[in-house]
């Protein structure tokens, strides 16, 4: 799985990553404040404990999305005292001073509190190392302590997760359980699910026009939650808002996005699904059920055509699945073309993106 940051791709370690890495635990500027060169021993050691370390303990690869060239290692592992988290970083030399590392910080900060599922992380650093304490306030960590460790003053710097109540939404292009089980893009989704109980999460097959074989592939998938469904003609039972409600993921089955609007705008059940939204249902969907949350939607009628239909309008701007699809490519970019102040979001179908509060936090890539 590959997270993609404005400027940057970031990644898990794999074997292949070891060469970039003794370069960077072999270069001077880089341990200045971390002990100094180790030797190549601890360098393969290291390395060998980072591709097996055992979950949420996260080691992260970073490369520039335009060139891949490496540039640095993130990771997120258990603090000195066992019972906190900590984040590491070391980039290297000719890439600092460019905002790349402020830039990956704030993603790996942002999704490790919610994917790792842990409420706070910290960061160590020496007094020493001004641009490192600099940096770490600048990503709203507070310094709660200073100590003596490896012979130097270091300072303690914490960020504490905000328990106000988030909204989210997953647009996935491809993928899913329709496609894989498992899959890593929908274990990705349960992730963000914060509670201390069996995931409950909903599956919505409208576009498909309530297909069967499309829900027993859900119940497949999802066995381990606290799965349900809901047709179409479920939708006008009085108990429905208090059944949609309850659920911590409503997940949304592609097919015909036109004929998903219009049954959801015939039944009220739009309007459900932005009030769950805003009291913190996350939202998924792939293909239909993606482009719906958009405030335009361009996808093939009962036809075969391209049409153009209002979406749901909690994401600003429209969104094309499947964009590897040429002929899908062609008119999209015809159409969109005609709308130049919309934005637009075109995704490969191995693609995902993730949105918090309305703002995109992430373009996921799976595998």
């Amino acid at each position: 799985m590959k997270i993609m940051s404005t400027n940057c791709v970031i990644e898990r370690i794999q074997p292949e990553h070891f060469t970039d890495i003794h370069i960077l635990y072999s270069n001077k500027q880089v341990r200045t404040f971390l002990g100094g060169v180790p030797s190549n021993n601890y360098i393969e050691a290291s390395f060998k404990g980072m591709l097996e370390a055992p979950f949420p303990n996260t080691y992260l690869y970073i490369t520039l999305k335009t060139t891949g060239e490496f540039i640095g290692l993130v990771s997120i592992d258990e603090y000195h005292d066992k019972d906190l988290y900590e984040l590491s970083y070391q980039f290297l030399p000719q890439f600092w001073g460019r905002g790349l590392a402020f830039e990956v910080l704030t993603q790996v900060i942002e999704e490790g509190l919610n994917y790792l599922n842990i409420a706070s992380i910290v960061a160590e650093t020496q007094t020493a190392n001004k641009a490192s304490c600099c940096l770490l306030e600048k990503l709203g960590m507070k310094k709660v302590r200073t100590l003596e460790r490896f012979g130097h003053e270091q300072a303690v710097y914490e960020l504490r997760k905000n328990n106000e109540r988030t909204r989210q939404i997953f647009a996935l292009s491809g993928g899913g359980f329709s496609q894989q089980n498992p899959s890593i893009i929908d274990e990705y989704i349960l992730r963000q699910v914060q509670v201390n109980e069996r995931v409950k999460i909903c599956f919505i097959p409208t576009a498909s026009k309530d297909a069967q074989g499309y829900i027993e592939k859900f119940y497949a998938a999802f066995h381990h939650c606290e799965a349900t469904h809901i047709l179409q003609k479920d939708m006008l039972d009085k108990n429905i808002r208090e059944k949609v409600l309850a659920q911590h993921i409503i997940y949304v089955g592609g097919g015909n996005t036109g004929y998903l609007l219009e049954k959801w705008r015939e039944y009220g059940f739009d309007e459900l699904l932005k009030e769950a939204y805003q009291k913190g249902v996350i939202l998924a969907g792939i293909s239909a059920g993606a482009m719906c949350w958009f405030d335009k939607c361009y996808s093939e009628n009962t036809n075969n055509d391209f049409e153009e239909w209002k979406g749901l309008g909690i994401l600003a701007g429209t969104y094309c699945p499947h964009y590897d699809d040429q002929e899908r490519k062609w008119a999209f970019d015809r159409w969109s073309g005609n709308h130049p102040t919309l934005p637009a979001y075109t995704l490969i179908d191995a693609e995902s993106l993730h949105f918090r509060n309305e703002k995109l936090v992430a373009k996921i890539q799976t595998y």
